[in-house]
């Protein structure tokens, strides 16, 4: 039985009158008998009675009138949530994002979007870039932060701002106190770096800069994530790069210096095809508009 018939049950039990109901309505009278006739035949027995004196209800009528009066506020209920799904107001959001990313803007677009969107579960997973690709791949994530290039160039993108990288030293190191350093600088040095497999084009990128310098960069240890890093550097085992979201944190014993010339991380947000879901494209507006915009 559909949600329009129910209505029009309700609106003649409550008026008692065919014409009247059918005005209130906005449909011909003929229609609105028509509604009646075809939910009784459908449920089977006789709802409402007929006749020169006017209409009652049958006892089957006023037994199906408070069942009736309550699905129609469900299905205006379900209809209501519908739509505010299709507007990403409602429903579940997935969302995954690396180290990297919960430094950066990230935090606040998702507090804005629970303020802007109650009634959207968040939920938040920290991995790193390839299991985000992968997450997004099965299904198991709606939208991610991570890091191009992508392993899985069918996933569609959004590029974001870039993490810009600055080196993390031990308190004391000779090159705490130099306000600018180059790659020249960081020759023979002990570096701590992430394993190549978890951001190549990163890494290649540092390599490539060290050799342009005129060396080989002496990595003595893979640390990952970067806030693991900085804790290394921090015990004296040698120098590092983190973003400059995650220097803000600052770590006892670790000075954050620039390095000319050093590469960028590069930032992005992920989803799988066909399309983002509306509660994602919805947070993802508010991601790419700011911290200043969204205030």
């Amino acid at each position: 039985m559909d949600l329009r018939s129910i209505e029009c049950f309700l609106r003649v039990a409550e008026t008692l009158h065919f014409a009247r109901a059918a005005e209130e309505l906005h449909l011909s009278q003929p229609a609105l008998s028509q509604r009646i006739r075809t939910l009784e035949r459908e449920i089977g027995v006789v709802l409402l009675e007929r006749n020169r004196r006017g209409v009652r209800l049958t006892a089957a009528g006023a037994a199906f009138l408070d069942p009736a009066t309550a699905a129609l506020a469900r299905g205006a209920q379900a209809a209501d949530a519908a739509r505010r799904a299709a507007r990403g107001l409602q429903g579940r959001l997935r969302l995954g994002f690396t180290v990297i990313a919960s430094y950066t803007t990230l935090p606040h677009a998702v507090q804005t979007f629970r303020g802007v969107c109650p009634e959207v579960v968040v939920d938040l997973v920290e991995i790193n870039s390839p299991a985000v690709e992968e997450a997004l791949d099965r299904g198991t994530l709606d939208l991610g932060i991570l890091h191009p290039p992508l392993e899985r160039p069918h996933l569609r993108t959004r590029e974001l701002p870039g993490e810009p990288l600055v080196l993390a030293v031990p308190a004391g190191h000779r090159l705490a106190e130099q306000p600018a350093i180059t790659f020249a600088d960081l020759r023979g040095e002990a570096l701590l770096a992430a394993p190549r497999r978890i951001g190549p084009t990163l890494f290649d990128g540092l390599v490539r800069r060290f050799r342009e310098a005129g060396g080989e960069p002496r990595i003595v240890q893979e640390a990952t994530p970067m806030t693991t890093l900085a804790g290394l550097v921090a015990a004296g085992a040698g120098v590092g790069f983190v973003t400059r979201g995650i220097a803000r944190a600052t770590r006892p014993g670790v000075v954050f210096r620039p390095v000319r010339e050093a590469p960028a991380v590069p930032m992005a947000a992920a989803w799988a095809p066909p399309g983002l879901s509306p509660a994602g494209a919805r947070f993802l507006e508010i991601l790419t508009a700011g911290p200043a915009s969204e205030s």
